[in-house]
């Protein structure tokens, strides 16, 4: 008689005799249980693909939100754009950004998306410069906010003001915010 491996008596079993998986918790429930305790999310937020950055993790807070959604969705558009300027330009880090392959397209094509995508994103760039340059935000570091909190995915609780502020310039420049009209101050 051939010897095989020893079974497990700790283990159910169906009728058939094999390891019952019923109750078995999900491969993913270790890392749903690690965001919950180390960012004190409910489940269901711990769940949510939200969870897995700094901006999100903000979104999620229970009645208080830090980020609004329109102020997300503008991190998200600002991302989406910084990568395919970074793309346009040739960046060194652009292949390891997601986005799709430019196989198929001529030179010409490649050349005026590049252009395109450029002026898109030294228009959203000028948004949060003019926000910048208002009397009342000129303490405010909107640029490092937006580099370290948003594009690096770091926590810097110290930056969220200005992140809020430079996030609004670009909901209202995207157009997810309605544009309201800025009253000049005396300088």
């Amino acid at each position: 008689m051939a010897k095989g491996r020893k079974r497990n008596v700790n283990v159910k079993r169906t009728q058939s005799g094999r390891a019952s998986r019923a109750g078995a918790v999900p491969a993913n429930m270790e890392a749903i249980l690690l965001r919950m305790k180390m960012f004190g999310l409910s489940e269901k937020d711990a769940r949510d693909q939200k969870a897995a950055t700094f901006i999100g993790r903000m979104n999620l807070m229970d009645k208080k939100a830090l980020i609004s959604d329109a102020q997300y969705d503008a991190a998200q558009t600002y991302l989406e754009l910084r990568d395919k300027y970074m793309r346009a330009i040739s960046a060194p880090d652009a292949s390891k950004q997601s986005g799709g392959a430019t196989a198929g397209i001529t030179s010409e094509e490649h050349s005026s998306w590049c252009q395109s995508q450029k002026v898109k994103y030294d228009a959203a760039i000028e948004a949060v410069r003019d926000e910048q340059g208002l009397h009342e935000n000129r303490g405010a570091n909107m640029w490092a906010a937006l580099d370290y909190i948003v594009v690096r995915d770091e926590q810097h609780w110290h930056m969220v003001g200005d992140c809020r502020l430079a996030l609004n310039a670009l909901a209202h420049h995207f157009g997810i915010l309605a544009k309201q009209k800025r009253h000049q101050l005396a300088a």
